[in-house]
């Protein structure tokens, strides 16, 4: 019997694959195993549905941001510039999105204007929740949006005004409640149903 070989699969079938593998693995992994599988990679295909870590930068553990720039070779990179190249690989075809603590307002209008095909988003908790103002100006623009979650409750009114606007097939908005108590951190997440 003979044996088939990853390298000789089709082009298409290949994509299909790495499109499921993850974002960690298509960055690190997959572009070094063979000339097919690098160009397979960079099909938008495989970047529709983009989980960032909630910690890029950090300084206390070697986070998927440092081993990017280890693996590339590069001194610097923010967590804005990695953020904005790894959905900019999807060229507009992201469907799901899960964006990492520290995170600016620019990512957010970049994310807006590249990602008209979202069904779900999750924001970050840390940065854009002190800049939520600019969460209702851009909703507007991901008329597929499903899935919402924010990072605190600011702006909601505003936010849940601008999704019954746009978005029609909207089905679920969450968001993260921070309480101390007894010098222990929790969040917790509420749910409701649009």
């Amino acid at each position: 019997m003979e044996e088939r070989k990853w390298e000789d699969l089709e082009f298409y079938g290949l994509v299909n694959v790495l499109g499921r593998v993850g974002m960690k693995s298509l960055l690190l992994d997959v572009p070094f195993v063979c000339k097919s599988w690098y160009k397979a990679s960079l099909d938008p295909s495989c970047w529709k549905y983009l989980v960032f870590p909630k910690d890029l930068d950090s300084e206390l553990d070697f986070t998927l941001l440092d081993r990017f720039k280890e693996k590339y070779k590069i001194e610097n990179c923010s967590v804005d510039a990695f953020t904005k190249f790894v959905v900019g690989r999807s060229h507009g075809n992201c469907t799901g999105l899960y964006l990492p603590n520290g995170c600016t307002e620019e990512v957010a209008k970049y994310v807006a204007d590249e990602c008209p095909a979202l069904i779900t988003l999750s924001l970050p908790y840390d940065s854009i929740r002190c800049e939520s103002s600019i969460v209702p100006s851009l909703i507007g623009k991901w008329e597929h949006l499903e899935n919402l979650w924010l990072g605190s409750s600011e702006n909601l009114v505003n936010i849940i005004t601008q999704i019954s606007l746009a978005a029609i097939n909207f089905l679920a908005c969450g968001y993260h409640l921070q309480s101390f108590r007894k010098k222990r951190h929790r969040q917790l997440s509420l749910i409701f149903q649009i």
